[in-house]
């Protein structure tokens, strides 16, 4: 089955409004990709830790939208991606390869969580795509994300699976605008909510 790791960068490109209708269709045209080939996002827990901090209820909100309409998991950073972040910082120190150490430390938890989840790499280049190139994770690049049509790596053949099992498989839900709409709705909420006096800020008559 498809995985595809996001890192901060991805998640923010895929939850935050955006007025371009463009920028919406190529969301929608990457969804759509990732719906056809039933890929998993998984979501770095820390990852989720930070935008939902940044956005608060508007950006849970927007969270949970996407999680109703995609299949969404949330990955926590456990023993064996503990294990396999040493084991890769020992092969790189060994072959004396810097492309490991010139990634950040989140940077290198991303790439050996992808690894012990069996999943492709999607974030932001600059040294990710390096490191993730170390561990032999495929690697997905926010411009790749931004481009027309699916990327490359969407295209990859899955795993042939039996027609019983292709049987008791739900459909997934279409997905549209309106989920875009959705998101951009509880954003405006939120900040009508934020920027509105409280009644003790209310001036007297």
């Amino acid at each position: 089955m498809l995985r595809c790791l996001l890192d901060g960068d991805a998640l923010t490109w895929l939850l935050s409004p955006d007025s371009d209708p463009a920028h919406d269709d190529h969301r929608l045209a990457w969804l759509a990709e990732a719906q056809r080939q039933r890929a998993t996002l998984l979501i770095p827990a820390t990852v989720l830790a930070d935008w939902l901090v940044e956005t608060g209820p508007a950006g849970d909100a927007a969270f949970k939208a996407l999680r109703s309409s995609r299949p969404v998991e949330v990955s926590t950073f456990d023993e064996r991606a503990a294990r396999e972040l040493v084991r890769l910082h020992t092969f790189a120190s060994t072959t004396d390869d810097d492309r490991w150490s010139r990634a950040s430390r989140e940077q290198r938890q991303l790439v050996a969580l992808a690894v012990v989840r069996q999943a492709s790499l999607v974030g932001e280049a600059p040294r990710l795509d390096a490191a993730a190139a170390l561990a032999g994770v495929v690697f997905v690049s926010m411009g790749d994300l931004s481009s027309l049509g699916a990327p490359p790596q969407l295209s990859l053949p899955l795993d042939a699976p039996d027609a019983g099992a292709l049987a008791s498989v739900a459909p997934l839900s279409p997905l549209d605008k309106g989920v875009f709409s959705d998101l951009a709705q509880a954003f405006s909420a939120f900040d009508l909510l934020v920027s509105e006096p409280t009644p003790s800020e209310t001036p007297a008559p």
